[in-house]
């Protein structure tokens, strides 16, 4: 696995503004690029658009579990949070709010931020002050002059900012007299003319990823919302090419190149390149991992006590983990996964009886930790991997009882 993988940050206001770029998340997901996102506010001063998901006083725990589950379908590799109030960005401190998104950006080292834009697509006050505060965050990371107490000096080579093309506006009118009702003003959205924008992602294989992220935020779901005037077609297709305005570079983006945020940067070194028998060692737990997932998937399908529902699910959760992370070694190592299938289920698949299922997944998690505590001494290069495996295994062990 590569040390330093090629990463992304994203720094937004609320909990669901990382949708306008969920294709493109997944889409780098899919290709080893870490992602890591910021969240400034936990959402809580938002208009609750359920009758039965949330009430004022529990929606900010809501809306931080949404995006918990929206990180997991688009690949997120990790969620850092402000706790900033929400509504309220633009009147704190900015030396000091500045200060922090600088921190974050020398810990988390990511070769290009993404954030929301100027104009913020609609003109929400805290999307504007995430976009002033990220883009002088840009800048003074990598000062060491600036900050010193935020850690080592570091420089993002690109800042991007979302962008929704004018073409879009051209093609469904109702979407330029469209407003977003906040505190009695009525918020405009903004086109970017297509010229103007420098990078459109194609990432149409990713938009079952970003709707299904978006399927998570139930309480945010306006039934008068932006998509409400929006053809379906034309929903897809934004989804499908998501747009993105370069506002500041260290390393210049080719021109030539304007479908991937990443291009004309060069590629890490891989710590340990993975000789055949490496690869077909990954290949071969892949599909022992996917083949007990699948089996496990059975048993949830199957069961009938809530409890055991309940067990299985988050046996199955932490099994998905496992075929995540290797399914990424693979593509870190330079050998695609392919789709993957399961192994016949066979015996295993006939046990009927709860506690026969539990006891057999028993024996399969201790199994697999064992082989992975072995491949952590035998394999260094990706010793994190087969750790995290072992503990994820650990952990499913536990949780049967």
């Amino acid at each position: 696995m590569s040390a330093t993988p090629r990463t992304i940050l994203c720094v937004f206001a609320h909990p669901d503004d990382e949708i306008g770029a969920g294709s493109t998340l997944a889409y780098y997901d899919d290709r080893g690029v870490r992602s890591v996102l910021i969240c400034a506010s936990r959402g809580e001063a938002c208009t609750i658009f359920c009758d039965d998901c949330a009430t004022p006083e529990t929606i900010a725990a809501v809306r931080t579990g949404e995006l918990e589950c929206a990180c997991a379908h688009l690949g997120i590799d990790e969620l850092r949070w402000l706790d900033w109030p929400d509504g309220a960005i633009s009147g704190l401190p900015r030396d000091t709010a500045v200060g922090e998104i600088v921190r974050h950006i020398r810990e988390v080292k990511p070769d290009i931020v993404i954030t929301h834009p100027e104009h913020g697509l609609y003109p929400h006050p805290d999307h504007l002050a995430i976009w002033e505060m990220t883009r002088n965050a840009f800048a003074a990371a990598a000062d060491p002059e600036s900050y010193p107490d935020a850690g080592p000096p570091w420089a993002p080579a690109r800042l991007f900012v979302r962008a929704l093309p004018q073409s879009m506006f051209e093609a469904a009118p109702a979407l330029a007299g469209f407003r977003v009702e906040l505190n009695g003003a009525e918020l405009p959205f903004h086109g970017t003319p297509d010229d103007q924008i420098d990078v459109v992602v194609e990432a149409a294989d990713y938009v079952p990823r970003r709707m299904a992220a978006w399927d998570c935020h139930k309480s945010q779901h306006n039934p008068k919302g932006f998509s409400s005037v929006m053809p379906d077609g034309l929903r897809q297709e934004m989804a499908a090419r998501e747009a993105f305005v370069l506002a500041a570079e260290r390393i210049a983006l080719p021109e030539d190149i304007k479908d991937d945020l990443l291009a004309g940067l060069e590629q890490p070194p891989a710590e340990a390149p993975a000789d055949e028998g490496q690869v077909e060692v990954l290949h071969s737990e892949l599909i022992a991992s996917r083949t007990l997932l699948a089996l496990a998937e059975h048993f949830r399908k199957n069961a009938i006590e809530p409890k055991d529902q309940r067990t299985f699910e988050a046996f199955v959760e932490h099994q998905q983990e496992i075929l995540q992370e290797l399914a990424r070694a693979l593509r870190q190592a330079g050998a695609g996964s392919g789709k993957v299938e399961p192994r016949p289920l066979g015996k295993a698949g006939w046990l009927e009886i709860p506690k026969q299922q539990i006891e057999y997944l028993r024996g399969e998690a201790k199994r697999a930790a064992e082989r992975y505590r072995a491949l952590a001494e035998s394999d260094p290069a990706r010793r994190g991997l087969w750790e995290e495996s072992a503990t994820l295994a650990d952990a499913q062990r536990a949780g049967l009882g």
